[in-house]
């Protein structure tokens, strides 16, 4: 390999902010030793966990990742604070990962809840994303065997890159509306919160037709949720436009299903916080990701490649656009955790909530994750204190209110007796 970084992680290489996942298990810790070890064993052959990031910094030549002979187990695998675990996440959400290790940590907190421990991965962005996380726990926990790995294959292009890079430029260029947040230094804020699932499986089911995926259930519950918080996007002031909302893609294929990195793209879909009844929001979100009102999946990752041959200085000019408020004030991401029992040393897990990286100021970014039947939703707020808990009470109340609408319908689906 050559060690060059990409362009994705050229743009989040100079960020100090984490995200990752905690697991959330039933029954007794394990000894940090007895994890330790098995953290060498089974992540030791994941070449990305010795990678290091570099320290200088260029305008005019690509970076390379430094490549470590292996990492210490005793620096990468730590004993959390035995706090509440919506106060950890937030504490590791802020905290830079520095040092001469590589950027990761597995934090084993023993109390997060009076019936478990969690396993709490945080790495810096440039280096896993989510699916990563995911992948690495289905390789630490004991379950379902994982698929074997296999060589990085190209991913299928259906478009040139030409054509998608300046399709993506030209739909950038359209700026959208941003959130109402006063011009203030503001911190950011994270709130975690359940969702019930039977509600959400009544909400995918209660427009007539296709069903509809949890991202745009989520995408709706994110519509609704910046309507309550915010108000009606006809009285914000400043010029009116659409809001747009991201939604990160896994370009993973099943040639390079198990790659760790930051192998995501986005797509740039509107969010209709104007729409006034929820399930006219719901109805709107429904099949926006496959329509032409979306961006192609791979166009951000393309036009980013082509501005990063042009030389970083282009890299970082596109990444201002894309970073924009402008360009999108809200991301949303839905994570299906491997199906399976998964346990570790016995102890079953129960529950996995995501820690998001941290937005860009005046945004926010949604995360939705489900395990079995236990759904858990993360909202990250950088906009002004205390929006990161109404907004997440608001999307938990709003997929109430489209499950309590979707009853009556299916009741009327249903045939007489």
């Amino acid at each position: 390999m050559d060690n060059f970084l990409s362009a994705t992680e050229e743009l989040l290489a100079d960020g100090v902010e984490p995200a990752g996942v905690a697991a959330i298990f039933s029954g007794e810790p394990p000894d940090i030793t007895v994890l330790r070890e098995r953290v060498a064993e089974r992540w030791g052959p994941f070449s990305r966990l010795r990678w290091m990031l570099p320290t200088e910094e260029s305008r005019l030549r690509r970076r390379r990742w430094t490549v470590l002979d292996r990492f210490d187990p005793r620096q990468q695998v730590v004993v959390g604070d035995d706090v509440e675990l919506e106060a950890l996440l937030g504490d590791l959400m802020i905290q830079p990962l520095v040092g001469d290790v590589p950027p990761w940590r597995l934090h084993l907190v023993r109390q997060p809840s009076r019936d478990g421990f969690a396993l709490v991965l945080i790495a810096h962005h440039a280096v896993l994303d989510m699916e990563s996380s995911k992948i690495l726990f289905s390789h630490l926990l004991d379950g379902p065997k994982p698929r074997a790995r296999t060589r990085t294959g190209a991913t299928p292009e259906s478009s040139s890159v030409r054509q998608t890079a300046m399709s993506t430029l030209r739909n950038v260029l359209v700026g959208g509306r941003s959130l109402p947040v006063a011009d203030v230094d503001t911190e950011p804020e994270l709130a975690c919160a359940s969702v019930d699932a039977r509600q959400l499986r009544a909400v995918r089911s209660a427009l007539p037709g296709e069903g509809v995926t949890p991202t745009e259930v989520l995408l709706a519950g994110a519509a609704g949720a910046v309507r309550s918080v915010f108000g009606r996007p006809n009285d914000w002031p400043g010029k009116p436009g659409e809001l747009y909302a991201v939604v990160p893609k896994n370009r993973r294929t099943w040639q390079n299903a198990q790659e760790l990195g930051n192998v995501l793209s986005g797509v740039r879909i509107q969010l209709p916080a104007a729409a006034d009844r929820p399930e006219d929001r719901l109805a709107a979100c429904r099949g926006a990701l496959t329509s032409g009102r979306a961006d192609s999946v791979d166009g951000a990752a393309r036009l980013l490649d082509a501005a990063l041959r042009l030389g970083p200085w282009a890299l970082r000019a596109a990444t201002t656009l894309l970073t924009s408020p402008n360009f999108a004030s809200v991301q949303c991401t839905a994570l299906r955790w491997a199906p399976g029992a998964w346990a570790f040393g016995g102890a079953p897990l129960r529950r996995v909530v995501a820690m998001p990286d941290i937005p860009a100021p005046g945004t926010i970014s949604f995360s939705l994750v489900g395990y079995a039947d236990a759904l858990s939703l993360s909202v990250v707020s950088n906009t002004v204190p205390g929006h990161a808990r109404m907004l997440a009470d608001a999307v938990t109340r709003e997929i109430a209110l489209l499950a309590d609408l979707a009853e009556p319908a299916a009741a009327r689906s249903e045939p007489d007796s």
